[in-house]
C-alpha cells in the first residue's frame, strides 16, 4: 500500500525518508503513531500538498489541520482513487453543531460562547506565524478565545452576536454527581475507542480530570459521524437528560503524549483498520 498524506506545507510533519527514520522525529498528531507503525511494516507513504507535483498512490489521507480546508487541497484529494476523510472539509461549529442559538431563540437555559473555529483557531494561528517567519515578519503569540458561560441568552453581550468568529450554543451538560462529564470517541474506519471523563469544571481539560472509564457510543453519535462523513477523527460528546449531544468534531486528533505506550500499542490496530478502508 502506498499512501499520500495531504497536509499543509507549513504544518508539523513527521519525516518520511530514510534519514528521518534514523532521527526518530517527535510525534505531534495521532497519525504520526500510525505512520510509525506503517514504516515498521514496510508500507510506503509520503506527504504532499497542492504546491507539489502530483504523485500517485493507492489512497490519500486528507490531514489538513484547519477548520475549513481550502479548495485546492480538496481538488488534489479528488485525484486519488480513495480518500480518507475526503468528505470532511468543514468542521467549524456553524457546520457541525446542532445546538446553535441566535438572539431570537426561545431557549431559556444557560449558554456557552465558543470560537467558530476548531480548537479556538490555534492551528490557523500556528500556520500564520510560520508563514510570517518565512517572510521575515513575526506575529505575536495569542491565546485562543476562552469559553464563556452565561446564565441565559439575555446575558450574552451584543459584541458576541456581532462577532462572526464566535458562536452561542445551548449549554447541555452531563452530570455524574456534582461533576461534569465529557465522553471522547476516537475512530478510524472500524477501529474505535471511547471513554468518559469527569471533573468539577464546565470545560473539562486533562488537568481537571478526577475519574474516567470506558463508554459506549450511542447510536445518535454514530449517526452524527455518518452525517458529517468522517472516516477518521475524534468526537467529544455527552449523554444529557435530553439525549446524546455532540460537542466537537476533530479530524486531526493529537498524539497522547501522556500515554506513549498506549499510542504505540494502538497504532498497529489503527493501521489494520486503515488498510481495510483503503482496500474496501
Amino acid at each position: 500500500m502506498r499512501l499520500a498524506i495531504i497536509t499543509h506545507p507549513l504544518d508539523r510533519r513527521m519525516g518520511s525518508g530514510f534519514f528521518a527514520a534514523l532521527r526518530r522525529p517527535q510525534p505531534f498528531y495521532q497519525i504520526d503513531a500510525i505512520l510509525a507503525a506503517a514504516r515498521a511494516q514496510g508500507l510506503r507513504w509520503f506527504y504532499t500538498d497542492p504546491g507539489q507535483p502530483f504523485k500517485p498512490a493507492d489512497a490519500a489521507f486528507l490531514h489538513v489541520d484547519m477548520s475549513l480546508i481550502p479548495q485546492d487541497y480538496l481538488h488534489l484529494a479528488a485525484r486519488y482513487p480513495r480518500v480518507i476523510n475526503g468528505a470532511v472539509a468543514d468542521i467549524r461549529k456553524r457546520h457541525i453543531s446542532r445546538n446553535l442559538l441566535d438572539p431570537a431563540s426561545d431557549w431559556t437555559g444557560p449558554v456557552l460562547v465558543k470560537s467558530n473555529l476548531n480548537v479556538g483557531g490555534k492551528p490557523e494561528a500556528f500556520l500564520a506565524r510560520k508563514a510570517a517567519l518565512q517572510s521575515g515578519r513575526t506575529l505575536p503569540m495569542t491565546d485562543p478565545p476562552a469559553y464563556q458561560w452565561f446564565a441565559s441568552l439575555t446575558d450574552v453581550p451584543d459584541a458576541v452576536w456581532q462577532d462572526p468568529t464566535r458562536v452561542v450554543e445551548r449549554y447541555l451538560p452531563e452530570k455524574r454527581g456534582t461533576d461534569n462529564v465529557l465522553r471522547v470517541w476516537s475512530f478510524l474506519g472500524s477501529y474505535e475507542r471511547c471513554n468518559w471523563y469527569s471533573a468539577d469544571e464546565i470545560i473539562i481539560k486533562a488537568r481537571h480530570i478526577t475519574a474516567f472509564g470506558p463508554s459506549e457510543v450511542p447510536d445518535e453519535i454514530r449517526a452524527e459521524r455518518e452525517r458529517l462523513g468522517f472516516d477518521y477523527g475524534k468526537f467529544d460528546f455527552a449523554i444529557t437528560p435530553d439525549g446524546p449531544v455532540l460537542y466537537d468534531a476533530n479530524r486531526t486528533p493529537g498524539y497522547l503524549f501522556s500515554r506513549p505506550e498506549f499510542m504505540a500499542a494502538e497504532a498497529p490496530v489503527m493501521l489494520a483498520a486503515l488498510r481495510q478502508l483503503v482496500q474496501g
